[in-house]
């Protein structure tokens, strides 16, 4: 009857709810590009700004809609691969009556969704709105002068002295190649200013024939930037035409040196830099160019020296700094009050000297309601939207957190942030090259390069202007409140304890949609348990729970609702020790960190059932994994065994993970052997074993057969037992482009076939004294690294 049943309804159901569904997903994609042009607007104009914030809140419902067939499907198919064939047809009937309701519903609503599509595009067309936008602001030019009074700057002598022993230098060799000095850094750190020293400089002046001062535009356009260098040299007469602009410019500085400023070049093409140099080749050998901008790849397309990246100023000179601008000559010394609250500002600016106030005097920035500093608003402004969305969620990240790329990358991947692209791109690349364009811009600075990931920090000012620009999407709650607005996808909050239930309660009941939700140090008190409950039961579509550091003994069991979370990180929890079975519900989960749970007594034995996990970082207790376990996430990208102090051995099918790209074991005492199955991890990319006193890795014979053919870098450091390197490494020589081995003393040779590693550009090697020599033809090893 059932079969019946479903052979005459199921197909038009589905045939129904599956096109819906697909006129659904188009929908957002135009809609992504109609943000686009509606974000430029909206700082000016209300009514676009209300607008937008409608078709943001039904982009986000539209994008809760698809997710949930998402899961839907994911559900049955972790259901299929756990149920035995006899249970599959037992359950039969109630699977296909649960999913005609699950069809139903969602029908319903993908109708009431369009009818709120309607309503919105009807008020698209009263702001003229564009589906086909250049993604590229244009505020105004920016238009900087060549004069400061040297009196009036504060340090930066070191750079200045440096910049002119690069302008008074020889050329690099080519004839006719015309040097560009870069300066990169944030906004208002100092780059005009340091260049104006440079500029007004008497050797500078008497070692060059000309100089040329341009504020450049926004928009790198070589015709108008010739205008402008003939207008400067003193030209009144006005050219249409390119040809004419360059005869011109090369009758005016033909064999002349010359020195050209450009100032804040904000995007430059490796097409128009080179049409423009080849513009100015008439000039006489030694003519330099000092470019200064915010963005690294412009330092990388235009110089011909490595770029020069300010530092901050010392906490000295900024006090000096401070001082001059805020007390007329002496007087400083008359007001020892507002001395200690001028250090505290000080201290706030990280070395950053805000400079550029004339700009922003003007600037339309002064009507947003913002104390951030316009010319950093502005940088943001500049960045396409895909960009725009990565960058504002950092927010609520905590403040002056060292946050690994990885993880970052991955927070962003979990909110949907970042999509495929035409070419099937992993979207771990497409976040690295995300991350890469954000760091270039000077919005994030590396403050340590590890063997597989970065930590990167942001400046306190950038992290202020994240603030800014995410609201009200985004709430960064320092002191607990309910005046939180019901828009707020994407919190973090400070630690409940103490907070009355009623109030935690009211807080979190305006919150229904919000997607993500950090909280670290939670604690086991009423009120911290209550808070997490009550985040788990009313806040379901979360899609990431950030708990760090906590210290919390239980996960509750509703964990299992939560079916659309990806990211779920209990790092650092030294008190939970155990997890409840439901979280192998977490169908949609991609990233399980349980880094540093070092009471964790063992993973849930239904892990398997976590068919979407991509990165997975655990501590425990126990002293085997347990089989069909950890090898069955064949999803896999990243695993991280750390800090499991009894573990003695691996699971025996590590070789179903065919995705792995990264294996870390750190810290495993007692662990003594690795299974045989590692050596065919065909995907493996990066392998790290460190601190592992017990193990003894098999002195493998170098012609043994293995799949392991991508390996790029491996890092064994303190490995008591290695005494040669395994033989199935042998494989990745042609890939292989970093080793480290450190602290490895029973090691007493290395293979002959490191001599075939062609693409090899590092070698660390460290106390092991059992070493005493390279293979021959690798000496130069020794002395290069």
């Amino acid at each position: 009857m059932t079969e019946v049943v479903s052979s005459i309804f199921g197909p038009l159901l589905v045939w129904s709810v599956k096109d819906d569904r697909e006129k659904l997903k188009s929908t957002l994609e135009m809609i992504q590009k109609v943000l686009a042009d509606a974000e430029q607007k909206q700082t000016k104009e209300e009514a676009v700004r209300l607008w937008l914030s409608k078709l943001k809140d039904f982009c986000y419902d539209a994008e809760d809609v698809l997710d949930k067939f998402e899961s839907r499907a994911l559900w049955r198919r972790a259901r299929s691969m756990e149920h035995s064939t006899f249970k599959r047809k037992v359950c039969y009937l109630s699977s296909w009556l649960s999913n005609f309701s699950f069809q139903f519903k969602m029908a319903h609503k993908m109708k009431e969704l369009g009818k709120t599509l309607d309503r919105i595009n009807e008020e698209k067309i009263k702001f003229n709105l564009l589906s086909d936008v250049h993604e590229m602001t244009i505020p105004p030019q920016r238009e900087t002068h060549s004069f400061v009074p040297a009196s009036k700057v504060i340090g930066r002598n070191v750079e200045k002295e440096k910049i002119i022993e690069l302008l008074m230098g020889s050329d690099d060799g080519r004839v006719g190649r015309i040097g560009v000095i870069p300066i990169i850094g944030m906004g208002g750190s100092g780059k005009t200013t340091l260049v104006k020293l440079v500029y007004n400089d008497n050797e500078v002046k008497k070692h060059f024939d000309c100089l040329v001062w341009l504020s450049m535009p926004v928009e790198f356009q070589v015709k108008k930037i010739i205008t402008d260098i003939i207008k400067s040299l003193g030209h009144k007469e006005k050219y249409d035409k390119l040809d004419m602009l360059q005869n011109c410019l090369r009758s005016m500085v033909g064999n002349k040196r010359c020195l050209f400023v450009m100032d804040d070049v904000w995007e430059v093409t490796e097409d128009a830099w080179r049409e423009l140099t080849e513009l100015l080749e008439g000039v006489s050998e030694g003519s330099k160019v000092i470019v200064t901008s915010r963005n690294k790849s412009v330092a990388l397309i235009m110089g011909t020296v490595p770029p020069l990246k300010l530092a901050d100023l010392s906490k000295e000179d900024s006090l000096t700094l401070f001082v001059k601008c805020a007390f007329d000559q002496g007087q400083e010394k008359n007001h020892p009050d507002l001395m200690v609250i001028g250090e505290e500002i000080v201290s706030k600016c990280n070395g950053n000297p805000l400079a550029e106030w004339e700009y922003v005097r003007d600037s339309d920035m002064w009507q947003l309601k913002t104390n951030i500093l316009p010319s950093l608003r502005i940088s943001y402004d500049l960045m396409p939207s895909y960009l725009k969305q990565c960058f504002a969620y950092c927010s609520i990240l905590p403040k002056k957190c060292d946050f690994r790329n990885i993880d970052l990358i991955n927070l962003w991947i979990s909110n949907g942030f970042i999509q495929s692209s035409e070419n099937n791109q992993e979207l771990q690349e497409i976040g690295k090259q995300y991350l890469e364009e954000l760091r270039s811009r000077s919005f994030f600075n590396v403050v340590l390069k590890g063997y597989s990931f970065m930590f990167i920090r942001m400046h306190d000012l950038i992290y202020e202007l994240a603030i800014s620009v995410a609201q009200p999407e985004s709430s960064n709650i320092r002191v607990w409140t309910q005046d939180i607005s019901w828009r707020t996808r994407y919190i973090s909050f400070p630690n409940p304890s103490g907070v009355p239930k009623d109030e935690v309660s009211g807080c979190l009941s305006k919150l229904s949609r919000v997607r993500t939700i950090v909280c670290e140090e939670l604690g086991s008190s009423d009120s911290e348990e209550f808070f997490l409950e009550t985040c788990i039961s009313q806040c379901k579509h979360l899609r990431v729970l950030w708990l760090d550091d906590s210290s919390f003994h239980l996960l509750p069991r509703s964990i299992g609702r939560l079916k659309h979370l990806r990211y779920l990180s209990l790092n650092g929890n030294s008190n939970i020790k155990k997890l409840p079975k439901s979280v192998c519900e977490l169908y949609n989960l991609q990233t399980l960190d349980l880094g540093g749970c070092n009471e964790l007594e063992e993973l849930p034995a239904s892990i398997k059932n976590m068919i979407s996990l991509r990165f997975l970082w655990v501590t425990t207790k126990q002293q085997h994994f347990l089989k069909s376990g950890i090898g069955c996430l064949t999803s896999l990208w990243w695993l991280g065994i750390v800090e499991c102090k009894n573990l003695e051995a691996l699971f025996d099918d590590i070789q179903s993970l065919t995705s792995l790209r990264m294996l870390w074991i750190v810290d495993c005492p007692k662990l003594t052997s690795l299974p045989q199955g590692i050596k065919n991890l065909k995907a493996l990319e990066d392998l790290v074993i460190w601190d592992c006193e017990s193990l003894r890795l098999p002195e493998s014979e170098s012609n043994e057969p293995c799949s392991m053919s991508r390996l790029q870098s491996f890092r064994f450091e303190g490995l008591p037992g290695l005494i040669s390197l395994p033989g199935w490494l042998e494989g990745s020589a042609s890939t292989l482009e970093r080793i480290r081995i450190v602290d490895c003393p029973k090691l007493s040779a290395l293979p002959e076939w490191l001599l075939n590693c062609s693409s090899l550009r590092t070698l660390e090697i460290g106390s092991c004294p059992e070493l005493c020599s390279l293979p021959d033809g690798m000496a130069f090893a020794s002395a290069a690294h």
